[in-house]
């Protein structure tokens, strides 16, 4: 299965975006999230786009998708999300 980490090496929150789903998962400084992909192992799984308003995963649609930690505990939507977005 295809997967892909993401890091926050900034000194604020980070929001990781999963498309086309529009998930949002959120990382402290210092912390990494694993967007794994089941599904069509001949498609291109993955596309990172950087944007004002965090990073975004755009996975092809013909996935079935998992946001984990590093030590594989599922962050499902919302995970960490400040109070205040």
């Amino acid at each position: 299965m295809p997967k892909i980490s993401v890091r926050n090496d900034n000194q604020g929150m980070l929001c990781l975006f999963v498309e086309p789903w529009g998930t949002d998962h959120w990382m402290k400084p210092g912390e990494s999230l694993v967007v794994t992909a089941a599904g069509d192992p001949t498609a291109w799984p993955f596309e990172v786009v950087v944007h004002p308003d965090g990073v975004s995963v755009v996975v092809n649609d013909h996935y079935v998708v998992e946001v984990s930690d590093q030590a594989g505990t599922p962050a499902p939507c919302g995970h960490q999300r400040p109070e205040d977005w």
